[in-house]
């Protein structure tokens, strides 16, 4: 009964015998005796060859249901033993910033692959916006980063939260007048062990020093920029950039303040040459965001949102 279904589906689709038979590659009068063939089986004309195009009787509209059905479950069949054969070999793509690429992605990444040895992944940087078009093209499967994306093509999940601290040169004079709330680069580290808490600095004090922003468009400028207004003045910005962690350099060199995600000191060398303030502003505490395609994850993917949804959802990295 469904051994030609093809062959009747064809018919369906191009409402010809002539026009499916062309698209088949066989000639009509075989299609014809095919379809006859099946016909006369479920003892029922599938076809009114009487309209012009050719339409379904009532028998053809339910045996074109039941192929679609057979067709769907032979289809998810073919998926669920490619993705078995595959499992094993399947390559990931995750795409982010240069911070989450060269610091956090692979020391949390080492983990995975232990589990998974024979998955192959593959970092990307770049802007969220290319990352979300590269995404949609199918050349990324993943994307992690401090931004919600908005696209009905695309499942985002909240992560992970980040706080934003302030950090300023060292030898900046402001940091002997405001000791109490004063972080050095181990106790910043340190900072939720019990009586290691310092309060919250006053930001406003710091409206006549220097300013390193990170380019307007990007999250963090649009927070440091709302903080400050907040604190009632407008940041002196004397240089805008690009990566976050040139800010920490800069800043480490006496170039400026910057406002920076307070994990950067567990990826780097400690110094003596910057020092760190927490800030108390909702503000300051960011979501981080994995976005993935809305369609239908296959095992390899499943078992990365499983994996990263058990190491860091709800906590602070």
């Amino acid at each position: 009964m469904l051994e030609y279904k093809d062959y009747v589906y064809a018919v369906y689709q191009e409402r010809s015998f002539s026009r499916a038979a062309q698209k088949l590659y066989i000639s009509q009068p075989w299609l014809s005796s095919v379809v006859k063939k099946v016909e006369q089986e479920v003892k029922a004309p599938l076809f009114d060859r009487s309209t012009n195009p050719i339409s379904l009787t009532e028998a053809g509209r339910y045996y074109i249901e039941q192929v679609e059905k057979v067709t769907a479950i032979e289809e998810d069949m073919r998926r669920y033993f490619a993705e078995l054969h595959v499992e094993n070999g399947k390559e990931l793509h995750i795409g982010s910033s240069m911070f989450f690429c060269t610091y956090v992605l692979p020391r949390l990444m080492d983990e995975f692959r232990a589990l998974y040895p024979d998955i192959t992944l593959t970092f990307s940087e770049g802007s969220t916006k290319s990352m979300v078009d590269k995404m949609l093209h199918g050349k990324v499967d993943f994307l992690l980063e401090a931004e919600r994306i908005h696209d009905p093509q695309i499942e985002t999940m909240a992560w992970a939260s980040e706080e934003i601290v302030l950090a300023v040169p060292a030898r900046f004079a402001i940091n002997r007048e405001l000791a109490e709330y004063c972080y050095s680069f181990d106790s910043l580290l340190k900072r939720n062990e019990p009586g290691r808490k310092k309060p919250a600095v006053p930001l406003q004090r710091f409206q006549d020093e220097p300013f390193l922003m990170l380019k307007q468009g990007n999250d963090i400028y649009e927070r440091s920029a709302a903080l400050c207004r907040k604190a009632g003045f407008e940041p002196r910005i004397t240089m805008y950039l690009t990566q976050m962690m040139t800010a920490y350099y800069l800043t480490c060199e006496g170039t400026g303040v910057s406002f920076l995600r307070s994990t950067i000191p567990e990826y780097v060398t400690p110094t003596d040459s910057v020092v760190f303030y927490q800030l108390d502003d909702p503000l300051a505490i960011r979501e981080i965001y994995l976005s993935y395609p809305r369609r239908k994850a296959d095992a390899v993917q499943r078992k990365l949102v499983d994996f990263m949804g058990s190491k860091a959802l709800g906590e602070e990295i």
